[in-house]
């Protein structure tokens, strides 16, 4: 009962996290740079800064956190929140503050979503799908300016209390953590860099594929309800069917609707709900090669999101180009995780 309440407090946490992240980014930030306003340049430059600190910073802050269990990370990412939002005035101050406390409580809630898992994927899906409704809605609260600057501040005080009340101490021993997802043929590194390409591949996809639907304000939310329904229903179907299954099958059927039906919005958001089914399966293979450091794993697929992000941030493909570049990464990741990945059956 106690891992449920657990997972339950860190997924609402990791919501209202990422909602007052990008409340900050797109009312704070971005309206607030002087004179009256910042310039596309300027904001491109912030949102590349909180995005490299947010999530490059992660593994760091993720093996300190496993060589020293007694830091309350989570409850320091509150607090640095807390600051910058109090901060909102001065942007540039505002977003390193909120980046650093998104990235400390990205490790937090995921050290916790891995080690309370009893070797099943589901928790670590479940606390990660949250955070893209949050950034859905956080966009559109900071944009709209409906929202008052109290609110964000609010949710976040009332994550901090409630992390506070969990039975839980840093400093217990944390087991190995168990989840027999990685081939035990190939060697660790293996592994680590191929999972690593597949979660590149995801973001880059993720970022590059043009959703000019979404701009119809009946629309704008269905690809982060998409990807949050994904992640989250992706631990269980990995735990009921294998991991290799479901990762290598789910992969392949998003290809025609996110190469080809990506104009349509329900192909192309049931396309992005079976390109994220395979999160849960990634990070925990990572996992896997390294079942004594939770922190560091969670961390290292944040950097590997980052470093698929970051390109699109430079380059936009050509329309003509999307459909193959599209198919070839995404059966690039099929391989990747046909090699990496087994069904826990196997290692039974």
């Amino acid at each position: 009962m106690q891992k449920r309440v657990s997972l339950a407090v860190y997924t609402f946490s990791h919501y209202c996290v990422d909602f007052a992240c990008f409340y900050m980014l797109f009312f704070g930030f971005r309206n607030s740079l002087p004179p009256a306003g910042a310039t596309l340049d300027t904001v491109s430059m912030g949102f590349l800064l909180y995005n490299i600190l947010a999530f490059g910073l992660q593994p760091l802050i993720g093996y300190a956190c496993d060589a020293r269990k007694d830091i309350p990370i989570a409850l320091i990412g509150c607090g640095l929140l807390l600051l910058g939002l109090a901060l909102i005035s001065f942007p540039w101050t505002s977003l390193v503050l909120c980046a650093l406390g998104n990235a400390c409580f990205h490790i937090g809630g995921g050290i916790s979503s891995l080690v309370q898992s009893d070797g099943k994927m589901a928790p670590s899906g479940i606390y990660v799908s949250s955070g893209a409704i949050g950034v859905s809605l956080g966009m559109m609260a900071g944009q709209s300016g409906s929202i008052p600057l109290f609110v964000p501040m609010l949710l976040i005080t009332v994550c901090g209390i409630l992390i506070l009340t969990l039975d839980y101490s840093p400093k217990y021993e944390r087991p190995a953590m168990n989840f027999q997802v990685a081939n035990a043929v190939l060697p660790f590194s293996a592994v680590l860099v191929l999972c690593l390409i597949s979660v590149v591949i995801r973001a880059y996809i993720g970022a590059a594929i043009p959703l000019a639907w979404r701009n119809t304000p009946l629309l704008i939310l269905l690809p982060g309800l998409a990807a949050c329904a994904g992640k989250a229903a992706g631990g269980y179907i990995a735990d009921a069917f294998g991991a290799k299954n479901t990762g290598v099958i789910t992969l392949l059927l998003s290809i025609p609707l996110l190469c080809l039906g990506y104009g349509h919005p329900v192909f192309c958001t049931v396309g992005i709900f079976l390109f994220n089914i395979t999160m849960p399966v990634t990070l925990c293979a990572v996992a896997s090669v390294f079942p004594y450091n939770p922190g560091l794993s969670f961390g290292l697929t944040t950097l590997g999101l980052l470093c698929g992000s970051v390109p699109t941030s430079f380059f936009v493909l050509p329309p003509a180009a999307i459909p193959a570049v599209s198919m070839l990464c995404i059966l690039a990741s099929v391989a990747c995780l046909s090699i990496t990945t087994v069904n826990q059956k196997e290692n039974a």
